[in-house]
């Protein structure tokens, strides 16, 4: 990819404790960017980071993805856990309070106001505009601090309620570079919106060149999310649409090899981490280890019913034998996800046929020999499913629960599973590990916003379950 080397406020030194340190930049130097090239080396760094896979942020890498399913969703069976021994793992936390337990999810605060940060210095201080190497740059400030909005409001901040999210709280919304910034939380329905609005700036000003990575497939990928995790279900089928007609679904060995192939986009992928990636470095293969030490759960493998296990290429590609995960993991975005958003956003919006047609037409480039399934033949939700509400809070039903099912065998060791959960319900459940007892609780989807940052700001709020338990 395209890096430019050029000393950038020669160079800066960056204070490490609290949200107004990552959304300021204090020059000691005397080098401070000028031409649009310089200031996109601001940038470029978490594009190289994305491409390299040291990055937890953005689009996040093989390590974090795995974490978010091995350890804070259902989808491996914790109480199974075997030591691996083997030079270049690493243990597998039980469940996701650990990782809050022990800070750890400070980073994900800490790196994504590090993006804001740039890209607010890139929007702001920029001073050349109109020419076509300026507009690139501003479009990819644009993207990534969207997205790095996006990814705070899906850790930080609850699920959003239809009709509700003026009273929910959101994070500290910055737009602009100022070392004097201690901002309060915005309100959830201010979040969302300078999500969709710098979405739609970044799109405004038509990427297409791919080395910047965040194009308008990808911007438009990203903006649909957002309506979907929004239940904005009208708009996000729209572009769930719009992205489909450009990127098929592939069926067979298209799709394998989409989904093996190491390092370039493949097939109909939009949006990768590890694209400098042999496939056989630390991080890909420490990963791949420890996931080797947890099993798949059975409550995921109960998803392929009757002879699925054989017809269904997702099985073969994802488990062995021992119900062992695969080397099947992606960090991106790709098309099937919008064929799921499609199913789903159908289903809230009361067009159930149209609801199954589009789950049915996922299936069957996934199932050979495939037969739709007819409204009436539905299968009831797995009695092992710890989902049992809708993210309107309705009883799952088993035209929803076939779709989430998909969605759960589809998105596997992709990051999903976590948020799904978070998304229908935030459902309590239980893991054991060495005779102790472990209780991911329904607030604990919601991280808590990092203690350093109350430092500095006397009305921040916390997050609810977190006001007694998070210390100093």
């Amino acid at each position: 990819m395209k890096i430019f080397r050029i000393l950038v406020v020669a160079m800066v030194t960056f204070a490490m404790t609290a949200c107004s340190d990552y959304l300021d930049i204090k020059p000691y130097g005397k080098v401070v960017p000028t031409t649009p090239e310089e200031f996109s080396a601001l940038l470029n760094s978490h594009l190289d980071a994305i491409d390299r896979g040291t990055c937890d942020y953005l689009v996040p890498r093989f390590s974090h993805v795995s974490e978010l399913d091995a350890e804070f969703s259902d989808n491996f069976e914790t109480g199974l856990t075997a030591s691996t021994g083997r030079p270049g793992a690493f243990d597998l936390l039980p469940y996701v309070g650990s990782k809050i337990s022990n800070n750890g999810t400070e980073w994900y605060y800490r790196d994504h106001y590090e993006v804001i940060r740039n890209c607010n210095i890139v929007l702001h201080e920029m001073e050349e505009r109109d020419t076509e190497e300026a507009n690139k740059i501003l479009a990819l400030a644009y993207a990534m601090r969207g997205v790095a909005y996006y990814q705070l409001m899906r850790y930080f901040c609850e699920v959003p309620e239809a009709g509700n999210t003026d009273n929910q709280l959101g994070v500290p919304v910055v737009t602009e570079f100022d070392m004097e910034a201690s901002p309060a939380r915005s309100s959830l329905s201010a979040t969302i919106a300078q999500i969709e609005n710098d979405l739609k700036m970044a799109l405004s000003l038509h990427m297409t060149d791919e080395v910047y990575r965040f194009t308008d497939d990808v911007n438009t990928g990203y903006l649909c999310r957002l309506y979907f995790w929004s239940q904005q279900w009208d708009k996000a089928l729209s572009l769930a649409q719009e992205l489909l007609r450009r990127h098929p679904l592939l069926s067979g060995e298209d799709y394998v090899e989409m989904m093996t192939t190491i390092g370039p986009l493949a097939g109909n992928q939009l949006i990768k981490a590890h694209r400098a990636s042999s496939g056989n470095d630390q991080e890909v293969e420490g990963t791949l280890t420890s996931l080797a030490s947890r099993p798949v759960s059975v409550r995921l493998l109960n998803y392929y019913r009757g002879n699925e296990s054989v017809a269904d290429v997702r099985y073969n590609l994802c488990f062995n034998e021992k119900r062992l995960a695969k080397n099947k993991i992606f960090c991106g975005m790709r098309a099937a996800e919008f064929a799921l958003i499609e199913a789903e956003c159908y289903y809230h919006l009361n067009r159930s046929d149209e609801a199954l047609k589009s789950i049915n037409r996922l299936r069957s480039n996934r199932i050979s020999d495939y037969v739709d399934i007819e409204m009436n033949d539905i299968p009831d939700v797995p009695g092992s499913e710890i989902i049992t509400t809708d993210v309107t809070g309705k009883a799952l039903t088993p035209l929803l629960g076939l779709i989430l099912g998909e969605r759960r065998k589809e998105l596997f060791l992709e990051g999903d599973r976590f948020f799904e959960l978070k998304r229908n319900g935030s459902p309590e459940f239980v893991s054991y590990l060495d005779g102790f007892k472990y209780v991911t609780r329904s607030y604990m989807y919601t991280f808590p916003i990092p203690v350093r940052e109350f430092d500095i700001t006397d009305n921040l709020i916390q997050n609810p379950g977190y006001t007694e338990i998070v210390d100093r």
